[in-house]
């Protein structure tokens, strides 16, 4: 069975952190389960959540209309929970779902690792962009 870091190196978003850095976040999350149809986000409520997809799908969804669907090796919730404000869109689980979850506690731990912080407001950055193309084509 492959250890958290292994798995995480797998993943786009860790796959080019030191083992070490990996096993920082690692240690950080938590894994977690939930059936097909939970509402792992809801719009317009607080999130204190971080989401790494390991297996399954879910639906991301503005105001009733579905915008994307997100895979294994995706992220999610990271801009409401570090924003503190509501969340943007509701995620669902369209089949049942494994992921790596983390707290905002969890998440604001990784601050420690400046390799690790850089690498996710990239990628946040990087979602924030990939999102405002999605949103102006369906417009």
């Amino acid at each position: 069975m492959a250890s958290p870091a292994d798995v995480l190196k797998e993943l786009p978003l860790f796959a080019d952190l030191s083992r070490k850095d990996r096993e920082t976040i690692a240690s950080l999350m938590d894994e977690a389960s939930f059936p097909q149809g939970s509402t792992l986000i809801a719009q317009g409520q607080p999130n204190d959540r971080f989401f790494v997809l390991l297996e399954g799908e879910a639906d991301v969804n503005i105001s009733g209309q579905l915008r994307q669907t997100q895979k294994a090796g995706t992220f999610f919730g990271e801009i409401s929970m570090q924003r503190g404000g509501a969340a943007t869109a509701t995620v669902v689980a369209r089949t049942p779902v494994r992921a790596y979850v983390m707290s905002k506690k969890q998440f604001g731990a990784l601050a420690k690792s400046p390799e690790v912080a850089s690498r996710l407001q990239a990628a946040i950055g990087d979602r924030l962009a990939h999102d405002r193309l999605v949103l102006s084509w369906h417009e």
